[in-house]
């Protein structure tokens, strides 16, 4: 009987490293780590993971490779997380040639950012609403430098507390497969070419405050269908970046 037929594909065995090399990315683009920040030392990563620190040093010598960390040694060192660079024209042919991956993407983040949005709306606290207010305050001041000085670090600083208000709306909706989902979804959306954008629109921050009141006022339906049209506005900033 042919495999295909009955769901079944070929099993890869994961290597430890991968693993490490997963959370520690996850890490990264969640904003817990930001240019400049030094990771915990070697021997600490692999205690927090429970693995040998031979597997930390293979997953950090790909980050390395990669230029999402810097290796410093001697008093003061360690590991540097850098600010990733850009391609303009690499990331532009590279969406292109992964249109399907990057719709998928999208579509489900409509999804599931929605029900955190509308589930955030029924579980919300008040001090949890205005950490989503502080950042909101963070993310227009972010915006603003990086409008006036269109550089990679700024640029990955907006990124970043843009990903720390999607995934604090997430995580006030109590659900940690939910809170997973989103995290994965938002990764996705950038998987295919494997960089954020180089530089910011103007919309960028565009229905955040929109979407953080409906949550505010209790109204899930509003929180959620605000959380789609800031998603697909996103889509079509993208979409019109890849005509030019």
């Amino acid at each position: 009987m042919d495999p295909v037929t009955l769901g079944l594909t070929p099993v890869r065995q994961i290597a430890a490293h991968e693993l490490v090399l997963d959370q520690m990315r996850r890490s990264m683009e969640s904003g817990q780590f930001r240019p400049g920040d030094r990771l915990p030392s070697e021997r600490d990563l692999a205690e927090m993971l429970d693995v040998s620190r031979t597997v930390v040093r293979a997953a950090v010598a790909v980050l390395e490779r990669e230029g999402l960390i810097v290796v410093r040694r001697g008093r003061g060192g360690g590991f540097i997380v850098q600010a990733p660079t850009y391609d303009a024209a690499e990331t532009r042919r590279m969406m292109k040639a992964n249109k399907a991956a990057v719709r998928d993407a999208f579509d489900f983040r409509v999804i599931v950012e929605g029900a955190a949005s509308r589930l955030a709306a029924e579980r919300r606290r008040a001090k949890e609403l205005a950490d989503l207010r502080s950042l909101l305050t963070q993310m227009d001041a972010a915006l603003t430098a990086s409008l006036e000085d269109q550089t990679p670090h700024k640029v990955i600083e907006f990124q970043t507390l843009d990903t720390a208000f999607h995934m604090g709306i997430a995580r006030v909706a109590r659900n940690p497969a939910l809170y997973d989902s989103v995290a994965d979804a938002r990764r996705r959306m950038w998987a295919p070419v494997g960089a954020i954008f180089g530089r910011l629109e103007e919309n960028a921050n565009d229905r955040h405050e929109d979407i953080l009141d409906a949550i505010a006022d209790g109204d899930g339906d509003l929180a959620a269908t605000t959380m789609a049209a800031h998603i697909d506005d996103t889509r079509h900033t993208l979409e019109a970046w890849l005509k030019r």
